[in-house]
């Protein structure tokens, strides 16, 4: 993910720390769901 810009306040700054913290938080979790289905069917 790339941002591009000036932030022009602390407040703006800490609403784009926690868009970049979600979107890892999403990566994450989407990364465990997709090795949790791979783990199923490997058991099956």
């Amino acid at each position: 993910m790339l941002i591009v810009g000036q932030v022009s306040s602390q407040e703006e700054a800490n609403e784009i720390t926690f868009i970049a913290k979600l979107f890892v938080v999403g990566q994450r979790a989407r990364l465990l769901a997709q090795e949790q289905n791979n783990n199923k069917k490997e058991e099956e």
